[in-house]
């Protein structure tokens, strides 16, 4: 059974999610102490900014969700909120919808695709991601395409970098003659940059490696500003974004009560992106500057979710569609081993009473080829319709439990115990 464990930012505050968060150089040796728990046979962990949810195969649900729930509550700490659990086929909804951006804090943003196949990957790397698990994420990749394909989803979406700068004009009006200090050059800095950009700002650009900084600022247009260098651009800039997962020590409440003094009168707006966050959050209580995280920006995106309603409500029904076929495969796939053990056992006997006959009769090998076609054509004839009827029983609850245990036992196979309903 699929199960998924966690917090995301519907059930939890970005301060406990922070607690959550793992970061990539140490993600192998948390998700192989997770997959050592109690009841986990298989494991994906999710660390991103809006989320920490692990996703777990399991053949005794009940105790691996016990044993993840208590693990990311004692990492979390007390008076985090209990992390969330979801079981068979709604966890499979649940997962598609994340990897399909539905979940996101940013609709339709395309990123998360992204970070749930480095999560799967670290997970096959750290070889606690196996075959069941492999083929869940293997699907789940198929119907994100789908959504991405046949939707609006992700066409003019809210991104990160529209979010920042719907904030930055709400703080401190057009941006058409303000000074953005965008530091960090990831994916996250480069959206930043290039909305600001579109909008008007001047675009400077600081990171702890100059050359992808410069880089980036090349990009957006802007200029670079080495690290050394950013006491006298805080006193410039009107905007700092932070996208870095470690924010430079001139960003300290000490630095930032320094350069406000500087700057004389004039409003500041920092933008944290980071997860764990990165800026101190002393820092908005400083007169005249305003602190901003992810869950603020999560607001802005909330109107952009109305105006895709009708590409919503179609990727919703695909992924709907899409989990109803994948747990109707599985349901069909358990009465495989019993009708794979009745044609066998039918075919073994067929064999048996044609070499009986040829030992009686002494027929020719062209006889005795023609005698075989005919037994295997009577065995595939005999069992065409109760072959189909064991297939649907797969699909048809405590009946169809009882019809394929009936088979089993009617016939003497070898099968075992009937495979568990998913659920």
């Amino acid at each position: 059974m699929l199960l998924v464990v966690g917090l995301n930012q519907k059930s939890a505050g970005v301060a406990d999610r922070e607690r959550l968060a793992v970061q990539r150089e140490v993600m192998t040796q948390v998700v192989k102490g997770y997959a050592a728990l109690g009841g986990v046979d298989e494991l994906v962990l999710l660390s991103t900014c809006c989320r920490v949810e692990i996703y777990a195969a399991t053949r005794c649900p009940s105790a691996a969700a016990l044993a993840l729930g208590q693990a990311l509550a004692d990492r979390a700490g007390p008076g985090a909120p209990p992390p969330f659990e979801l079981h068979g086929e709604e966890a499979l909804r649940h997962l598609l919808a994340v990897a399909s951006s539905l979940e996101s804090a940013v609709l339709g943003e395309p990123q998360i695709l992204g970070q749930v196949k480095l999560a799967h990957q670290q997970a096959i790397e750290a070889g606690v991601s196996g075959k069941e698990l492999n083929a869940v994420f293997e699907r789940v990749y198929q119907v994100a395409k789908r959504v991405r394909t046949e939707t609006d989803i992700g066409r003019a979406s809210v991104s990160w970098g529209s979010a920042v700068a719907t904030i930055a004009e709400k703080v401190l009006g057009p941006l058409a003659s303000r000074r953005a200090l965008v530091l960090g050059a990831g994916e996250m800095a480069r959206v930043s940059a290039q909305h600001l950009r579109d909008e008007g700002a001047t675009i400077v650009v600081s990171s702890r490696t100059r050359a992808n900084a410069q880089a980036l600022a090349a990009q957006v247009g802007g200029t670079e500003r080495p690290s050394e260098e950013l006491r006298e651009e805080l006193v410039l800039a009107d905007l700092v974004v932070s996208a870095a997962p470690v924010a430079p020590e001139v960003l300290a409440p000490g630095e930032i009560a320094q350069a406000m003094k500087a700057r004389r009168g004039r409003d500041l707006l920092l933008v944290d992106l980071a997860v764990p966050r990165a800026l101190p959050a002393g820092l908005g209580t400083l007169e005249g500057v305003f602190l901003c995280d992810v869950d603020d920006l999560s607001q802005v995106t909330e109107r952009a979710k109305a105006e895709r309603t009708q590409a919503l409500a179609r990727a919703r029904s695909i992924i709907a569609e899409e989990a109803t076929r994948w747990r109707r495969e599985k349901e069909e796939r358990r009465a495989a081993p019993i009708i794979q053990a009745l044609r066998l056992h039918a075919s073994e006997i067929a064999r048996e009473e044609l070499h009986r006959t040829m030992q009686r009769i002494g027929a020719d090998a062209e006889v005795e080829s023609r005698l075989d076609a005919m037994a295997h054509a009577l065995v595939s004839k005999l069992l065409h319709v109760p072959s189909l009827r064991l297939k649907e029983a797969g699909t048809a609850g405590a009946g169809g439990e009882r019809l394929m245990a009936a088979a089993v036992e009617m016939f003497g196979l070898p099968c075992g115990r009937v495979p568990p309903s998913v659920g």
